[in-house]
């Protein structure tokens, strides 16, 4: 059976492991998030560059093999990682959350994966073997990818969950709340300066903006600082 969180409790989850890695780090955590420190010291994951098979058409990312607890990044697309920045700490985050949220501890598998031959996820192999992955079709420059996190954000699938949880991760809702107290957040220059404290996309900061309510974006890209802003409705506080 089909493990479904609902958005709150993923915001929970996170919130536990963020307390986990200011642990391990022994200080509060600073921005932007140590993505590797926390999937090898919070999760006991390995991250290695590895290259992916690719099928004709297929652009892959990243896998994971959880019965090594390895998270693999696909080496022969580091030029896609350097192009466009936070994408190389999205995919990790991503990967973490397959392991975090679906994978059996106990049995080091992944029970879901494969009941719905229509997902997105198949076996690529490796040096080190099988990896499961997030397969990509044609996506060029990895846009597709981060057009996937957005249009998920709010499907009950296990894609929802753990791209949730990646951005719940990488920008925790707490620092999220202190950082856009000191900008304008209705200019798209101080957006992009946020993302790049955060070490995000812009894409992948905007969707996590409009996940907190911290954000409203209209059909013409104008921006508010909340649904509540954009339709006349807000009250007093922030």
């Amino acid at each position: 059976m089909k493990k479904f969180y609902r958005n709150d409790e993923i915001e929970r989850i996170a919130e536990k492991r963020i307390l986990d890695l200011e642990k391990a780090l022994g200080s509060p955590l600073s921005l932007p998030v140590p993505i590797d420190f926390f999937g090898e010291q919070v999760l006991r994951l390995n991250i290695l560059w590895e290259e992916i098979e690719e099928l004709p058409g297929e652009i892959i990312f990243g896998g994971i093999i959880p019965k090594k607890r390895l998270i693999l990044l696909n080496e022969s697309r580091q030029d896609l990682f350097s192009k466009k920045p936070g994408l190389e700490r999205s995919t990790k985050a991503h990967e973490m959350g397959h392991w975090d949220l679906f994978v059996d501890k106990t049995l080091l598998e992944h029970p879901v994966l494969f009941e719905d031959a229509s997902n997105s996820f198949c076996l690529r192999s490796c040096s080190l073997g099988n990896a499961t992955i997030l397969k990509i079709n044609s996506c060029p420059e990895g846009l597709e990818l981060l057009r996937a996190i957005k249009s998920r954000a709010d499907e009950p699938d296990e894609e929802r969950s753990v791209n949730r949880y990646a951005a719940a991760i990488s920008m925790p809702k707490a620092l999220v709340y202190e950082e856009v107290k000191k900008i304008d957040r209705t200019k798209w220059p101080s957006l992009y300066r946020l993302a790049s404290k955060f070490d995000v996309t812009i894409s992948a900061l905007v969707v996590r903006l409009k996940q907190l309510d911290f954000l409203y974006v209209g059909d013409d890209k104008s921006l508010f600082e909340s649904y509540a802003h954009a339709t006349g409705q807000q009250g007093f506080g922030f």
